[in-house]
């Protein structure tokens, strides 16, 4: 295998890095549908939500009694998704900035 030249990288790497830098100049497609969900996932909807998950879960898995093993696993995944939802909402509220910002 022969070794590529100097002359034909820089060819083939200039264009490259000049397009890319217009298409980040331009921002990227998804950008703006990703800084919507973010702050959908981080509104006072999110957090109600998230703590509405919590409770209901928790209550649950607490008193469900003889709960099948399938059901047992899905209200861990909603409690999971609840701390996750609430825990965004939580920190920014103390004062930390948000992961986006």
């Amino acid at each position: 295998m022969k070794p590529i030249s100097i002359n034909r990288a820089i060819l083939i790497g200039l264009p490259i890095l000049l397009f890319s830098g217009a298409a980040m100049a331009a921002g990227l497609p998804w950008e703006k549908p990703l800084e919507t969900l973010q702050k959908s996932l981080t509104g006072p909807i999110a957090q109600s939500i998230g703590i509405l998950a919590m409770a209901v879960s928790g209550g649950m898995l607490a008193f469900g009694g003889e709960l099948g093993d399938f059901t047992k696993r899905i209200m861990m995944v909603v409690l999971a998704l609840g701390v996750m939802m609430f825990a965004a909402t939580f920190v920014t509220s103390l004062g930390f900035p948000a992961a986006g910002s």
